[in-house]
């Protein structure tokens, strides 16, 4: 097995570790079941207004029938660029995250302390967040399907998709913060690892007579290119326009905010570093074109 395969794989372990670990922290240990709840809440206090029609919509974009949509475009975008094992990978990621969010949210389900604000639970929304985990899971296919010039932009666009999803569904009390970041682990699991076996399937068994070199595949590059750059912009721009919603134009209320759910300030920080580093680590590290 050569090193870019060995990184990948490795990765995905540390992924687990961490995966293990958090779900340690929000059912066992005290002060992380504090946390989550403090977060949540200063979360749900933020969806009013605009954002309540903003949060719903984003949360819609992990629902299955969207999540199909994306996945179909991803696997047909492969095709073209003449990567069918990329196009399989990407099936097969969404396959597999799907299924295994299901049944870990069954495993680990449990009966929350209690509402927090006007949040709402049922035993099926626990750990992890199966609408974090397709958004997570559609940021890493991307990259993984994206040509070597666009991966940086099909990561950011990835982040924002991933990260705008998750924040919502803590926003609208649908999870606990915890149950985001799971999803985000999950995702980057498999992501992580079936990318280390394409690797290596790529280093054994070169494809023959690749269609890279097409000009279909040239155009489906720099299509991808463009989209995705302008997708990330686009994106971005949507995301401080969010921002600045949820922090509203009073400079008082933003620092009465800071000062009352300091917790949801941190928590949100560490979402937001989860959405943002797994797909800038999977474009960094996964090795062809």
């Amino acid at each position: 097995m050569d090193r870019r395969a060995r990184e990948l794989l490795a990765l995905a372990a540390g992924c687990a570790a961490l995966f293990a670990m958090l779900l340690a922290a929000a059912y066992l240990w005290g002060p992380g079941r504090s946390l989550d709840e403090r977060a949540l809440t200063g979360f749900v206090s933020v969806d009013r207004g605009p954002l309540e029609d903003i949060t719903w919509a984003l949360v819609q974009l992990g629902d299955p029938r969207q999540v199909a949509l994306i996945a179909l475009g991803l696997v047909a975008l492969a095709v073209l660029r003449g990567r069918p094992r990329v196009a399989l990978v990407v099936v097969l990621l969404l396959a597999a995250t799907s299924v295994s969010s299901q049944l870990l949210k069954a495993l680990f389900a449990h009966s929350p302390s209690g509402p927090v604000g006007t949040a709402v639970f049922s035993a099926d929304e626990t750990f992890p967040s199966g609408h974090a985990t397709a958004a997570m899971s559609l940021a890493l296919a991307a990259v993984l399907a994206a040509p070597r010039r666009a991966r940086p932009a099909a990561a950011a666009l990835g982040s924002l998709l991933a990260l705008g999803v998750g924040a919502s569904l803590v926003a609208r009390g649908w999870h606990y913060p915890s149950d985001v970041v799971g999803g985000y682990l999950l995702a980057a699991v498999w992501a992580l690892t079936l990318a280390g076996l394409l690797s290596e399937a790529d280093r054994r068994y070169p494809a023959a007579g690749r269609m890279s070199v097409s000009a279909v595949a040239r155009v489906s590059d720099q299509l991808a290119a463009r989209g995705l750059t302008a997708g990330a912009f686009l994106g971005a721009a949507g995301a401080l326009l969010l921002a600045l919603l949820a922090l509203g134009s009073d400079p008082s209320a933003v620092v009465a905010f800071a000062r009352d759910h300091t917790a949801a300030l941190v928590v949100a920080g560490g979402v937001a570093a989860a959405a943002l580093a797994l797909p800038a680590a999977l474009a960094t590290l996964v090795p062809r074109a």
